[in-house]
């Protein structure tokens, strides 16, 4: 399943393998077995849309966890801001992120979330070309 969340220009593609969730109610099955993969184009504000915030706990701990494609975990705290007529949860320090990390106008992160492991794990790097 293919959920596209955000404004238009910086939209975050998020895929659920989820059967039960649907694309109209941007909201997710408790009890997601397979990985949440978010697609996440460079821009210098990276905005978790609400519903990955509420499967992942972000909304909760205000605190996310992600790691690099060296495997070098970095903590960010989270925060909470309102957007329209819903919450969008703001991670602070990520345009120092994307600095440290080589990551380049025009280039996407394809993150990967796993429940048991509660960290966002960098996949892969890519230009929008390939999206």
């Amino acid at each position: 399943m293919f959920l596209r969340m955000a404004g238009a220009e910086n939209d975050v593609v998020v895929i659920s393998d989820s059967e039960d969730s649907s694309a109209e109610s941007e909201e997710f099955d408790d009890d997601e077995t397979g990985p949440l993969i978010l697609i996440v184009p460079y821009t210098q504000r990276f905005r978790i849309p609400v519903a990955v915030a509420r499967m992942t706990g972000i909304n909760e701990t205000l605190k996310v966890k992600i790691a690099n494609r060296q495997n070098v975990e970095t903590k960010h705290d989270v925060r909470a801001e309102p957007n329209k007529n819903s919450i969008k949860y703001v991670v602070k320090g990520w345009a120092k992120w994307l600095k440290d990390n080589n990551i380049k106008e025009g280039d996407h992160c394809k993150f990967q979330y796993f429940p048991d492991i509660v960290v966002l794990f960098v996949t892969n790097v890519f230009a929008s070309r390939n999206v």
